[in-house]
């Protein structure tokens, strides 16, 4: 049974106590228009209310492998196939958006409609070619390393079945899981439907559906299992469109329903294991479908999220609100004022394979940038390979030569986790000197080995082939040498230290360097001669993990 009156008014009052730091607009500009001018009204509406995030709408698919861009190519590699680039000329340039939201410490995420009622979720074609727009919002680069969008996440609508008759869940969840593969740890949000028929229908008395009926019920007619996604996805975002009409006319029922999809988001989450995932559901800040918003309505709605454990609350959408002062102003009553989460930077100078990450340009509008905490993903594998750490300064090893994207990851004392990403070049650590000896009168050789500072002190051994440098060897999980094993490597490796190598077995200086000295005596290695030797070595810490490779380079021995 429902909460009496003075019940709610309790809880309510309660919330209103204790507002949300967590509080987002939803903008939409294919429904507006050109959007360029308004991006300093959105960032001012954003500071004055309390709101902390965008979804921006940048692109919806419209049929099979086609869609339109909502936004300016920036990055410039937009595929014309792909469809139209804001055709009608409405949109918003979204690098500037997020440029001016960073600086506000507004953060931003791309919403991305995927599917649609004359493309469903099981069109493998389509699916691939979401994954190229994925690809295109993400993997875009600045000559600095900065993404040309700097995303705080990417999110999912219409992630579902739109009007399926032969629904398969598992095609939903397997693209979901395809998409976090892609974006690595960037936040992964996604927009979940909330029909009330399904929670409460058919009396719409507030005796809802218990929790199995109704996940079974979204599972089944449109592909989306809660639980499972909570398994791929940081912020799930209930659609709890209420509004007074036909359905709800009352507050106690308006913030139940979204109490209710609020609780059951939660559940999913605790069920799947990661009761940390956030929940965010999605409150109707429109009039529609013979409904109509009032303040009452969405002040239910937001209470009702929070009151269900949700971490905080989505408007949608901003252009009605812009029209309706007074939504705006009950938005701010439950939004904690400024702009409360992290905005993290960071910046990657290398030297060889090592690189200095700064977090320190860091900032957060509540609290001091040097009590925050960064945590690296340096090589995008969705595995960080720190803890938190204090927001210094600090250097990193690569495992090799190479372009890699690292992703960074700030925390404020509220808990409050962003993300951003940058990539990077680790440059080359061995130098083969002089590259061509004569077999005929000998000479000497050296491989010159500097991986920079922070190989300090490791263990280093050089290694060498004939047998050239594809496929290579695996060495370790994720260290796979660009050498190829041959008698000329064991051979040296099994002396390193003396005969023809002298100094291939050593520690690595306090500038991460070492120097191997292969001598070749007159007329000894004759029948060698025309035959490339390709050098390489493999470097370990001192406690024996594995820690980096080179660069395979060439010498020549000659006649």
């Amino acid at each position: 049974m429902l909460r009496g009156l003075a019940t709610v008014a309790l809880a309510t009052s309660l919330v209103a106590q204790s507002p949300s730091t967590d509080v987002a607009v939803g903008v939409f500009p294919f429904l507006v228009g050109n959007m360029d001018s308004r991006i300093p009204e959105i960032v001012t509406n954003c500071q004055t209310y309390g709101i902390d995030t965008l979804y921006v709408s940048a692109f919806r698919a419209t049929g099979p492998s086609t869609g339109d861009l909502w936004v300016t190519d920036s990055a410039g590699d937009w595929d014309p196939a792909w469809g139209a680039v804001r055709s009608t000329g409405a949109g918003i340039h979204l690098q500037n958006l997020i440029t001016a939201c960073h600086n506000a410490n507004i953060r931003v995420v791309a919403v991305m409609k995927c599917f649609s009622d004359n493309v469903q979720p099981d069109n493998a074609a389509h699916k691939q070619y979401l994954l190229n727009v994925i690809d295109y919002f993400v993997d875009a680069w600045q000559a600095n390393g900065q993404p040309v969008y700097d995303l705080d996440g990417i999110a999912l609508d219409y992630i579902r079945y739109v009007g399926g008759t032969n629904v398969n869940a598992a095609n939903v969840t397997n693209f979901l899981a395809d998409v976090r593969q892609r974006i690595g740890s960037l936040s992964l949000h996604a927009y979940l439907i909330a029909s009330r028929f399904t929670f409460d229908g058919p009396t719409y008395d507030g005796n809802f559906n218990s929790y199995t009926a109704t996940m079974n019920s979204l599972t089944a007619q449109y592909g989306q299992n809660w639980q499972q996604f909570a398994q791929h996805v940081d912020v799930l975002m209930p659609m709890a469109y209420s509004a007074n009409g036909s359905i709800y006319n009352t507050y106690a029922l308006h913030q139940a329903y979204v109490r209710k999809t609020a609780e059951y988001a939660r559940q999913a989450c605790t069920a799947a294991g990661f009761p940390a995932r956030r929940v965010q559901p999605t409150v109707k800040t429109y009039s529609g479908e013979g409904e109509t918003t009032t303040t009452m309505t969405i002040e239910a709605s937001i209470t009702g999220a929070l009151l269900g454990g949700g971490d905080g609350y989505q408007s949608f959408r901003y252009q009605f609100l812009v029209n309706n002062p007074t939504w705006w102003t009950k938005m701010a009553q439950f939004a904690v004022p400024g702009c409360n989460w992290p905005r993290p930077r960071f910046s990657a100078t290398l030297s060889r394979l090592t690189g200095v990450f700064d977090p320190t340009q860091t900032l957060d509008s509540d609290q001091a940038a040097s009590t925050l905490q960064v945590r690296y993903d340096y090589d995008g594998d969705r595995v960080f390979d720190t803890l938190w750490l204090p927001n210094i300064a600090g250097s990193r090893l690569a495992r090799n030569p190479g372009t890699y994207v690292a992703t960074m990851q700030a925390r404020d004392s509220d808990g409050h986790v962003s993300t951003t990403r940058r990539r990077y070049t680790a440059g080359s650590a061995v130098t083969v000197a002089p590259p061509t000896v004569s077999t005929a009168t000998g000479g000497q050789v050296q491989i010159q080995i500097d991986v920079g500072a922070a190989g300090a002190g490791n263990v280093y051994l050089a290694i060498a082939s004939i047998s050239g440098t594809s496929p290579g060897f695996f060495w370790q999980p994720g260290f796979q040498v660009p050498l190829n094993i041959d008698g000329v490597t064991t051979l040296l490796a099994s002396d390193p230290n003396g005969g023809l190598l002298a100094n291939g077995l050593g520690n690595l200086d306090a500038q991460g360097r070492g120097t191997a000295t292969l001598t070749i005596p007159p007329a000894a290695l004759t029948f060698l001669a025309g035959l490339p030797i390709w050098w390489n070595f493999l470097s370990q810490t001192p406690a024996g993990a594995a820690a980096c490779f080179g660069d395979s380079k060439q010498m020549t021995l000659t006649l």
